[in-house]
């Protein structure tokens, strides 16, 4: 009789053993980053915007146009982007850094690495440019401004 006590005594302490394991394994497991269906594209480095502020949806892009996180997020090293998803995510605006307008001479790539308008421009619109003859919804953003920006 004594030791079947001890059996149920040490299988009850297994079961607690094997369920206290559970949330700490969990606590190591990295944890997925997944990103909001929509955001909008402000940036602090403007006084005021002088268009609408545009609203992203990653949930559009990603599930109904095909685009993938790497098309819009890069951190480019020795000519190519590194980034991944899971990793650190930055605005715009974080090395797009200028406003205004560019310097006629500067060559296109510096413009775009420098000035935050012409790199969102630059993205969004070659994208919009690929997609035009695939879908035509998508050409509306490169006919008027109020294609993706709202009227104030």
């Amino acid at each position: 009789m004594r030791l079947k006590s001890l059996g149920i005594i040490a299988a009850g302490c297994s079961a607690l053993l094997f369920l206290a394991m559970g949330p700490l394994t969990a606590a190591d497991a990295p944890a997925v980053v997944t990103a909001p269906d929509t955001i909008k594209m402000e940036s602090k480095i403007y006084k005021k915007h002088t268009k609408g502020v545009v609203t992203f949806s990653h949930k559009k892009h990603a599930e109904h146009k095909g685009v993938s996180c790497t098309d819009c997020h890069h951190v480019y090293k020795d000519g190519k982007n590194t980034w991944k998803q899971g990793d650190p995510v930055q605005k715009c605006d974080a090395c797009h850094t200028e406003t205004g307008k560019p310097p006629k001479e500067m060559a296109k790539k510096d413009v775009i690495a420098k000035y935050h308008k012409e790199a969102v421009h630059e993205n969004c619109k070659s994208c919009h440019k690929k997609m035009v003859d695939k879908n035509s919804d998508m050409g509306k953003a490169l006919k008027a401004c109020t294609g993706c920006h709202p009227k104030k």
